[in-house]
């Protein structure tokens, strides 16, 4: 895995972690358990099928527009993404991490700060130990990744 896709990931993989922040507990604990229980036991195909539906719903939040207009460029950007799948990577940390942020910035305190910083350096070193075919783990991530999409709608 490339320095740069270890960097992306160390800045995107964290960012959901935020959600313990802004929400309610039991709010992002009822989605988080929900979809665990639904996509945890599917098949590696439908997780990443739902994921790529669930993901093309959440990043419609990404442009402030009426939602066709939100949609269509959702839809592209996904579509790009099937052609470019780098460009997902450097989308999702750079614009879309960054997107989120601004949003929670207001919660974040020294502490937790400091705490996201730990987080995204954990998941950099981490990572160094993988090269990108170990990365799907039988989509085992993917149930947080859409947990983190319906807890912020």
């Amino acid at each position: 895995m490339s320095c740069y896709h270890r960097i992306c990931l160390s800045i995107i993989i964290p960012h959901g972690s935020t959600d313990a922040w802004i929400f309610p507990h039991k709010h992002y604990l009822i989605n988080y358990g929900t979809t665990m229980c639904l996509f945890g036991v599917q098949s590696l195909n439908l997780k990443f099928v739902s994921l790529f539906l669930y993901s093309i719903y959440h990043m419609k939040n990404d442009i402030r527009a009426v939602l066709p207009l939100q949609l269509l460029y959702s839809c592209a950007l996904h579509v790009s993404w099937v052609f470019y799948p780098e460009w997902s990577l450097t989308y999702l940390a750079w614009i879309h991490t960054s997107l989120h942020y601004s949003r929670v910035f207001y919660s974040l305190n020294k502490t937790r700060a400091f705490a996201l910083l730990l987080m995204h350096i954990f998941v950099f070193l981490l990572l160094k130990k993988y090269e990108e075919y170990d990365l799907p783990f039988n989509g085992l991530w993917i149930p947080f990744v859409i947990g983190h999409i319906t807890t912020n709608g």
